[in-house]
């Protein structure tokens, strides 16, 4: 049986992951997440918080606390917020809002891989414009010469490669276009000068995404949101279905921003770590991009060989194109990787 679909979804493929075989891990790198948990104190708040619930109930509509405690913890007011199962998803109603049915999508690639399953399914066009240098540098005036109308959608830090944008470059792109995404999933591990969250107060067609995935260790329970101005959000919340933050997530959120040192010692530690293992990968003769994010992304002959050879020693990292993105470990899953390397260079 055939099935009817739009052409350009038919044609896409979508996002898959490798059948890997069943080999004993050691050191999951691969997927950018935290290599520590949630605390167990904290764990052990939220399952209460949650048995006081009426799970029979939806979440209260528009989740409120929530966004009170996210604006709280960024300076915000409530109208500038919006929430979604994932930073993933704000992202995904952004690009259907602002640029779909039609629009187009403006990416420097290499970039996140999801970027074009968004646009796709929100039936968007892509402009892909292609990183410049060692660095893997936007190439502002290709992405500055792009068409009247057109949506950029930047990473700061970028996954994969790690490297981040300036102020000067997002106050261009608010100049010529009529809205700006910025991706900033990553920028708790980059420096103070990275934040491009107060540009929010001075560009208002700039929406800035964030998430707790990551320096907050809450991948498994998805909270993410936008930070934009109140109009901006506004538009950007009619693309979020309703109750998409479930009573778990955000009982989980709410617990963590109220307890900000563990994600500061997380990112404290990430970052020693990091820029440690790029040292090590330097000293080994390989070229590491710049980085700003709990990753790295280095060249290495035969990419493809060197990730199966380190499979085989139970350590999982992504193969890119002719480059590996390693994530930042715990030192010992760090020394695990750069011992698996060694033997297989």
């Amino acid at each position: 049986m055939s099935v009817s679909t739009r052409p350009e979804v038919g044609a896409f493929t979508s996002y898959q992951l490798p059948t890997e075989p069943e080999i004993p891990l050691r050191a999951k790198l691969d997927f950018n997440e935290s290599p520590f948990d949630v605390p167990e104190e904290i764990k052990a708040r939220v399952v209460a918080a949650l048995l006081a619930r009426r799970w029979s109930e939806y979440p209260e509509f528009g989740a409120p606390r929530l966004r009170g405690a996210i604006a709280k913890a960024t300076g915000r007011s409530l109208e500038e917020i919006v929430v979604g199962n994932g930073s993933g998803e704000v992202l995904h109603a952004a690009v259907t809002v602002f640029a779909g049915s039609g629009g187009t999508l403006v990416l420097p690639t290499p970039t996140f891989s999801l970027y074009d399953q968004m646009a796709v399914l929100a039936g968007a066009r892509i402009l892909r414009i292609p990183r410049v240098g060692p660095g893997f540098d936007v190439d502002e005036s290709a992405f500055l010469a792009a068409p009247e109308g057109a949506i950029p959608l930047v990473t700061s830090p970028n996954n994969p490669t790690g490297g981040v944008v300036s102020r000067r470059f997002v106050r261009a792109l608010a100049a010529r276009y009529p809205v700006v995404l910025l991706d900033q999933a990553y920028v708790d591990f980059a420096e103070p000068e990275d934040d491009l969250l107060p540009l929010v107060d001075e560009l208002p067609n700039l929406a800035v995404f964030r998430t707790l995935s990551k320096a907050y260790s809450a991948a498994g329970f998805r909270i993410g949101y936008a930070v934009a101005s109140t109009e901006l959000a506004r538009e950007i919340q009619k693309g979020v279905l309703p109750f998409s933050v479930d009573l778990a997530a955000e009982e989980l959120a709410l617990a963590l921003l109220a307890d900000g040192e563990t994600a500061e010692k997380t990112v404290r530690v990430i970052r020693a770590e990091r820029d440690g293992l790029a040292a090590a990968l330097t000293a080994l003769g390989l070229a590491v991009a710049p980085a700003r994010g709990n990753f790295l992304y280095f060249a290495v002959g035969g990419a493809s060989r060197v990730r199966r050879h380190l499979l085989e020693r139970g350590v999982k990292v992504r193969d890119l194109s002719g480059h590996l993105r390693v994530t930042v470990g715990t030192p010992e899953e760090n020394q695990i990787f750069l011992s698996a390397l060694k033997e297989c260079l």
